[in-house]
């Protein structure tokens, strides 16, 4: 007679307790490779979103100081760049200059309002705000950014407002709400790429370009953003909240009431101002 031999008990408890450890695993590596999928997922629409952003931006300030009286952008005469009231064309009135803005819900440090302007040549037939605009206008835009009205309590955008006036006429259309051009950035800075009169290059803030004088020439712009992802992550993620632009750290900080995880970039474009880097005769 043959005898048959079979599992015992604690085999088959042996073998069980294995086979959920191994399930289990396998569930733990699905939930994490989803988990790192929607994590890279945000990080990649976050870069596209701030490099779409920012590059709209930079393609505008090509446009700085275009068809204007002088070739070279100086802190106190009519240039492209306004950081003076003296920046403008005669007759312009009262009207915006560029210098500090506002800080963000995530960032106490006050962001930057750049403001520049242009004449349009032909190919150029929409402002920022997508207003129609003629050869014979000179076209303001200022650049800032401000609360999303469709956002929660701590979303930022960043903004363009346009406005035009004519030689002679009062600057109009300018200081409303503006053009979204980004959702989700809590911080906008600006340098500017000075020249002196011994052939030196450095950068500036727009205070530091404005306090210059007339032997000075801007000959480029460097503007920073920093981004945040529109949709929280993983609680698991690691927020870092402190970012670097343009050298300087800036720290983040959370609102009480925000229980969301984010993820933050700076993104950081240098601009010639090819309109700009002429010699005057």
């Amino acid at each position: 007679m043959n005898k048959q031999h079979g599992f015992t008990l604690i085999e088959l408890m042996v073998s069980l307790v294995l086979g959920l450890i191994i399930v289990g695993a396998a569930f733990q590596m699905l939930i994490s490779g989803q988990r790192s999928l929607a994590f890279q997922e945000s990080i990649q629409g976050l870069q596209d979103n701030a490099n779409i952003g920012i590059n709209y931006v930079a393609d505008d300030i090509k446009l700085t100081n275009l068809n204007l009286p002088f070739s070279e952008i100086k802190p106190a005469h009519v240039s492209g760049l306004i950081v003076n009231t003296s920046n403008y064309m005669a007759g312009a009135g009262s009207a915006p200059v560029s210098g500090d803005g506002s800080g963000s819900g995530f960032i106490t440090a006050k962001s930057d309002v750049l403001v520049i302007q242009y004449k349009p040549d032909q190919t150029k037939e929409y402002d920022c705000e997508g207003n129609s605009i003629g050869a014979a206008d000179v076209v303001v835009q200022r650049y800032f950014i401000r609360k999303d009205d469709n956002g929660g309590a701590n979303d930022y955008v960043l903004a363009c407002d346009a406005g035009q006036y004519k030689e002679g006429t009062a600057l109009t259309g300018l200081n409303g709400t503006g053009q979204i051009i980004m959702k989700g950035v809590d911080l906008f800075k600006v340098r500017v790429g000075v020249r002196d009169s011994a052939n030196n290059m450095s950068y500036k803030t727009l205070a530091e370009f404005k306090a210059l004088s007339n032997t000075s020439k801007a000959v480029s712009l460097q503007i920073g953003i920093l981004a945040r992802s529109l949709n929280g992550v993983t609680d698991n993620s690691v927020e870092k909240l402190e970012q670097n632009i343009f050298g300087s750290k800036y720290s983040i900080t959370k609102p009480t009431a925000e229980k969301k995880k984010y993820v933050w970039i700076p993104v950081e474009r240098t601009i010639a101002l090819r309109n700009g880097l002429g010699e005057e005769l």
